[in-house]
C-alpha cells in the first residue's frame, strides 16, 4: 500500500498549481472569482441572522455559486491528471462530468453532513474518504454511486491521513484568507480616504474572490494529487 504524507500531499498540490498556475487560473476564475464578484455587486446582501437564510437566498447565495464552482474544480482537476491536454479539453470534460458530481454530492451530503453536526470527526473522515470525488469524475467519469464507490476503496487506509490534511489545510486556509481579507481591507481604507468609497468596496471584494478562487485551485488540485499517488 502507498505511503501517504501530508508534506507529500502538499508538495505535489504546490508543484501542480506551479506548473501552469495562469492557465488553471484563467479556467477557474470565470466560475468562481466572477461569480463571487457578481454576487458582491449584484446579489443580495448576507443575512446577519438565521431567518434571514430563506430559500431563496439560499440559492442564490450558496447552492448556485456552487453548482457553478464545481466546474472550476473539475476543469483543475483535469488539467493537473492531464497536463499534457489543451485547457479547452479540460472544460469540456468538466462539463461532461459535472451531472455526475453533482449526484455524487447529493448522495453524500447526508451522511457527511450528519457527521459534521454530530460529531464532527467522523464527517471528516466521511469527507476524507470521499475526497477523490472530484479527479474520479473528471478522469474515469462514472456515475455518481460509482464515484462514491471507487474513491472510498481507493483511499482504504489512507482515512486518517487525508483528514489531518483537511484540518492543518483549513486552519492554513484561515490564517490566509485572515490575511487577504486584510489586503482588501486595507485597499478599500485607502480608495476610501481618496474618495473612492465604491473602489474600495469593489477591491476588498476582489481580494477576497481572488483568494477563494487560489484556495478552490488548491482543493481540486491536492484531490488529483492525492489519486494519482493511490492508483498506481
Amino acid at each position: 500500500m502507498p505511503s501517504l504524507k501530508f508534506a507529500e500531499i502538499w508538495q505535489g498540490m504546490v508543484a501542480a498549481l506551479r506548473a501552469d498556475f495562469a492557465a488553471m487560473f484563467a479556467i477557474a476564475a470565470p466560475f468562481t472569482l466572477l461569480v463571487d464578484m457578481a454576487l458582491v455587486v449584484f446579489g443580495p446582501a448576507p443575512p446577519r441572522t438565521i431567518a434571514g437564510f430563506t430559500p431563496i437566498v439560499v440559492l442564490q447565495l450558496m447552492v448556485l455559486p456552487g453548482l457553478v464552482g464545481a466546474i472550476a474544480l473539475l476543469a483543475v482537476a483535469h488539467m493537473v491528471a492531464l497536463p499534457d491536454k489543451a485547457p479547452r479539453a479540460a472544460l469540456r470534460a468538466a462539463l461532461v462530468a459535472l451531472p455526475g458530481y453533482v449526484g455524487a454530492l447529493l448522495l453524500s451530503a447526508l451522511p457527511t453532513g450528519l457527521g459534521l453536526l454530530l460529531f464532527v470527526v467522523p464527517g471528516l473522515y466521511i469527507a476524507a474518504r470521499l475526497y477523490l470525488v472530484v479527479p474520479l469524475a473528471v478522469v474515469e467519469r462514472l456515475g455518481p454511486l460509482a464515484l462514491l464507490q471507487r474513491s472510498w476503496r481507493l483511499t482504504e487506509g489512507h482515512g486518517l491521513a487525508i483528514m489531518l490534511f483537511f484540518v492543518l489545510g483549513m486552519l492554513f486556509i484561515f490564517g490566509a484568507g485572515l490575511i487577504a481579507a486584510g489586503v482588501g481591507a486595507a485597499l478599500a481604507s485607502v480608495l476610501t480616504l481618496a474618495g473612492l468609497k465604491s473602489a474600495g468596496m469593489f477591491a476588498a471584494a476582489l481580494a477576497t474572490a481572488a483568494f477563494s478562487t487560489v484556495a478552490a485551485m488548491g482543493s481540486a488540485a491536492a484531490s488529483t494529487v492525492i489519486y494519482r499517488k493511490l492508483n498506481r
